[in-house]
């Protein structure tokens, strides 16, 4: 009866009914999945002493991105014991490690936001001049292992949580207060908190001390030029975390002439933004990423306007 039945249904329907079969008899669970590849056993760990198992294995499309032996032996011996300590915390980070909504397959040329199963967004970069794709900057090494009703991605680093768009970061960290109090002044709240995929470069406090001071005392008394030199540190539609940036590449800001942003590499292995160095990087944000800068950045054409009145930049 059962043989009968599928004879009299549409080819098509009992085609994508025996893969569905063949499917589930040919993907491992996620755990086992997990444990076959041999080096996720802290992930394993985790996820065991959480209750998100059951929901992964209920989920009819699940997405897991699981950080490495590797990628936990990052992690400060401090901020392990307090995951260690706090189940909830732990939970919380578990949690967003995974997709309930989807199995996402990486394939090609990928910028998209997924949620994660605590509705907290992961973002996922594709940057195919570097062969690399991230997911909130972090190098997904592992990629696209089938498993029973979902995908496995493994991670180099463990992800962060973002809490707060890039604007609201600066403004709450006390060493970068100069250039967010001068952002907020210039009445560009709004210009910097409307696109929802961007990368910001914050100059840290220290950076403003080094500007000559007269520099500063024009650009405070000429609007228009402080505005342009605030927005020539804003890059929008693009989130560019540092494993997609390489020498001399560039990027257009969002200042009037979308003058460009050059990326620079140092023999150190450090970046810089034209003349900056970027000293801390890959800040994840709800609308993006934030890099510190040591330096200010000043377009061109600011720069001339300067000059002009007989004040030299260092």
């Amino acid at each position: 009866m059962f043989i009968t039945r599928i004879k009299m249904m549409p080819s098509s329907f009992v085609l994508s009914f025996l893969l569905g079969l063949v499917t589930s008899q040919t993907h491992p669970d996620i755990m086992l999945a997990l444990r076959t590849a041999g080096q996720f056993s802290t992930f394993i760990s985790f996820l065991e002493r959480t209750n998100i198992v059951p929901f992964i294995a209920s989920s009819p499309h699940f997405t897991v991105f699981a950080p490495t032996d590797h990628a936990f032996s990052k992690l400060t011996p401090a901020a392990l014991q307090a995951l260690n300590n706090d189940q909830a915390k732990m939970a919380d980070l578990m949690a967003y490690h995974v997709v309930l909504s989807q199995a996402f397959h990486l394939r090609g040329s990928q910028d998209v936001t997924l949620t994660s199963s605590n509705h907290h967004q992961i973002r996922i970069n594709t940057y195919n001049i570097v062969h690399t794709v991230t997911a909130n900057g972090v190098n997904i090494t592992i990629r696209n292992v089938l498993c029973n009703h979902g995908v496995l991605h493994g991670l180099d680093s463990v992800l962060v949580i973002p809490t707060a768009n890039t604007l609201q970061i600066g403004i709450n960290r006390p060493d970068l207060s100069v250039f967010t109090n001068l952002v907020v002044a210039a009445g560009l709240l709004p210009f910097f908190t409307t696109d929802h995929n961007q990368t910001l470069f914050i100059p840290n406090n220290a950076a403003f001390q080094k500007l000559e001071p007269r520099a500063m005392q024009y650009l405070e008394s000429h609007p228009a030029d402080m505005k342009e030199t605030l927005k020539f540190h804003l890059v929008r539609a693009t989130t560019i975390f540092t494993l997609g940036m390489r020498h001399s590449m560039t990027l257009p800001s969002v200042d009037l002439h979308h003058d460009a942003l050059m990326v620079l590499e140092g023999t150190d292995g450090s970046l810089g933004i034209n003349q900056a160095k970027i000293v801390e990087w890959d800040i994840i944000a709800t609308d993006g990423v934030i890099h510190v800068l040591d330096s200010v950045l000043i377009p061109t054409r600011v720069v001339v306007n300067i000059n002009d009145q007989g004040i030299v930049l260092g």
